[in-house]
Parts: C-alpha cells; structure tokens; sequence
C-alpha cells in the first residue's frame, strides 16, 4: 500500500526545524499530499469550577498567534524545498484553540507523523496529547525525533505480534510504510508460563499472508524474564538492524497502564528509532 495523504503534526517550533524537512522528504518518497497540523491543549480553567470553558489570556492567544506563524514559515520552505502538494492548518483559522482541532486534522490521513516528546513535568500537556492522538484519530501515528529518522520506504521493519486487534491493525498499517520487498519481522514476547500456541498458529498465517505480498518475512520469539516486553522489543530491533517498529498502541485500560506499566508509553519513551503506534 502507498500512503498518498500524510499529516504532520507540530506542537513547537523546535520540533518543526527537523520535522517538517523530514515529513516533506517522506512526502517526495511516496508522491504524497502532506497535510501540516499546529494544536495546543487548552488552558485549564481559571477563575471557575472544574466544569466551565477555559479562560484564554490574551497573551497566550498572542504567543499561540506566533508561534502558529513561525511553524507555517518552516514548513512552506521545507515543503517548497521538496515541491511536494501540501497544506498547512491551525486552530486559529477555525476560531478555536482546541485539542479536537489537532486531532481531527489527523483523521483523512493515510499516516500521521509526529515528534517524540520529553517525558519530562515541563511537556506534560504536550505528553497528554500526543497520547490522545494516538488513541482517538483512528489512524496509525509514527513516532520520530531527529536521530531516530525517516525519509523514505522502510527496508527492514520488526512487528510486535499478539492476539489483539491492535496489533493487527499495526500489521496492516505498516504495509503504508514497508518498501516492496521489504524484511518483516514478526516478533512475540511472552512470559515463561505464557500461552504461546495461538500467537504462533497466528504469526503462522500472518507470515503467509505477507508472503504473498512477496516481503521477505522472520519469526522471532523472545522470552520476557525480568525486563519489560518494551525492553525486549527495542533489543531485538537493535540486533536485528531493524528500520522502524510496528506494534498495536494502548491494548489496555487506562487503570492497567497506569498500574502495571505498558508498552506503548515505554516506546514513547525510550525507543531509539521511529515507531509506528496502532490503535
């Protein structure tokens, strides 16, 4: 499959300096329109209860304002450096300073790109939507930060394998990514008392499956001792020289997560190339 409508998302302009060039090379690599999406989560309320519409400063309307402009600046160069078909929105030209906007922006792309953020108290808001995003545009979100790059068809992809639906969307959403041809490994992680017959009758007919597409496909096990799935995830992707990460996002409730960890916001954190989240 090609992608040919591919969103950037951009939430400051540090990000954009590297972001939009990258974007727009991937862009040229495919043929594809790229879409530019600016959002802010909203001010929490001031002055009122919990319930009531958020107060917005004037002052940060100014800041969002030039900020906004500074963004769409490095992304018409980088979109005119690559003469690529392209457009660039931001919530003030919907009259509103909203989350949904950056979200809905998102929803008609073929594959959403966005910057890895800091997990750091300073970018909290920032961590929160990126998250959302994830979870509620319904499309697959590659994860990227400057060393940790792409600018054209993946080679060599590793895929997190389980019995979820959201690890099967990954499998299909990462053919948008994958070169003809491309090496396809597909990877289970699984507790030493785990249950592995149904994973391995699945990844069974998952390797026929991209066979036929005529990728060139490995079955990989690892075993999760006293590290995290996650840990295990980017190892084998480090030895194996793998490109990109394909795995399915957020596979549980958000108490779980909180409580024994996941996967996904350990990738968000630590992953050392791009990542393609699936939800």
């Amino acid at each position: 499959m090609i992608p040919r409508t591919i969103a950037a998302t951009f939430l400051d302009t540090s990000e954009a300096n590297w972001l939009a060039p990258m974007a727009a090379a991937l862009c040229r690599s495919f043929d594809a329109h790229l879409i530019g999406a600016h959002g802010v989560e909203p001010l929490p309320p001031m002055g009122g209860d919990l319930v009531s519409d958020p107060v917005i400063l004037p002052e940060f309307l100014e800041w969002e304002r030039k900020e906004g402009a500074a963004i769409r600046e490095r992304f018409e160069l980088a979109v005119k450096a690559e003469d690529i078909r392209a457009e660039f929105r931001t919530p003030t030209e919907t009259g509103g300073i909203v989350a949904d906007f950056f979200i809905d922006s998102c929803r008609a792309a073929d594959l959403v790109l966005s910057a890895r953020v800091p997990r750091h108290a300073g970018r909290a808001a920032d961590v929160r939507l990126q998250e959302r995003l994830i979870r509620e545009a319904g499309r697959p979100v590659l994860v990227l930060d400057e060393k940790a790059a792409l600018t054209r068809p993946a080679r060599h992809v590793l895929v997190g394998v389980s019995c979820t639906r959201e690890a099967m969307r990954a499998v299909n959403d990462m053919l948008y990514l994958a070169d003809k041809g491309a090496r396809i490994d597909l990877l289970s992680v699984s507790s030493p008392e785990g249950e592995r017959r149904a994973v391995s009758d699945l990844r069974e007919d998952l390797a026929a499956a991209l066979d036929r597409r005529g990728f060139d496909v490995t079955l990989l096990d690892r075993t999760k001792t006293t590290s995290e799935p996650g840990d295990e995830m980017l190892r084998t992707a480090r030895e194996r020289g793998a490109e990109v990460i394909a795995v399915g996002a957020f596979g549980h409730s958000r108490l779980y997560d909180f409580v024994i960890g996941a996967v996904t916001s350990l990738l968000l954190e630590k992953a050392h190339l791009p990542v393609l989240f699936s939800k």
